[in-house]
């Protein structure tokens, strides 16, 4: 997945980063784009209610540490089992990637998922 970067124009990638919490919790998984031009961070919008919550309730509940953000978001959960995997993924998780696409409104996404699925169902 891909956009483009607000503050240069380049196109920002998405990965899983580690972010740390008023200097004390270190949150491992998160959903960012990265713009690898002017190294400009956005959070992914689909997880932003997600970690504030996160951070209002589990954080305080636990205390500092190292937590997996994958726990606690199921789309970080895909993305993170997607990211995971180095053999071709499996006709469920290509529907779990097409879902998640398609809740993100990411035609171009969805159109490669697709193309995958139609590969392999003609080559089967």
């Amino acid at each position: 997945m891909e956009k483009k970067c607000a503050q240069c124009g380049h196109v920002m990638y998405l990965s899983l980063r580690k972010v740390v919490y008023m200097n004390e919790t270190q949150i491992n998984h998160v959903p960012v784009y990265n713009c690898t031009e002017c190294d400009h961070n956005e959070l992914v919008e689909h997880v932003k209610e997600e970690l504030k919550r996160f951070l209002l309730q589990v954080v305080p509940a636990e205390g500092a540490g190292v937590f997996s953000f994958a726990n606690h978001s199921a789309f970080t959960r895909v993305m993170l089992r997607m990211s995971q995997q180095t053999e071709q993924k499996p006709i469920d998780d290509l529907l779990d990637l097409y879902l998640l696409a398609r809740s993100l409104n990411d035609a171009i996404w969805m159109d490669e998922i697709k193309q995958e699925w139609l590969l392999r169902a003609n080559c089967e």
